[in-house]
């Protein structure tokens, strides 16, 4: 992956967080919208986004009466941002350290 190539799941806080947020295992909708602090709107369609892309597979059943959609990381989503998290390791090891400016007379 290049700095140019960065996929669309990237380029968005919310959608990175959502799919950070499914790499330790499935979650529930409420437990997204908990993580991201996003609204039910904007969260639901970052996820259908998300899903159509590829990298994460949805899961609706009951719960008692009451619906409930689990979310869970696909291989494909969670090897894109592997690529990802190396593209910014190596940004970040070609970097170099700056120098600090010093602070100026007056």
């Amino acid at each position: 992956m290049e700095l140019s190539q960065i996929p669309f799941a990237f380029q968005s806080r919310l959608r990175l967080s959502v799919i950070a947020g499914l790499l330790a295992g499935p979650k529930n909708f409420r437990a997204l919208q908990d993580l991201t602090g996003a609204t039910p709107g904007n969260l639901g369609k970052q996820l259908e986004q998300l899903e159509e892309g590829g990298y994460l597979v949805s899961k609706k059943e009951f719960v008692g009466r009451r619906p409930n959609t689990t979310y869970r990381l696909l291989p494909y989503g969670r090897a894109q941002f592997a690529e990802y998290v190396a593209l910014l390791e190596s940004l970040l090891a070609g970097a170099g350290e700056e120098p600090a400016e010093e602070p100026k007379e007056e």
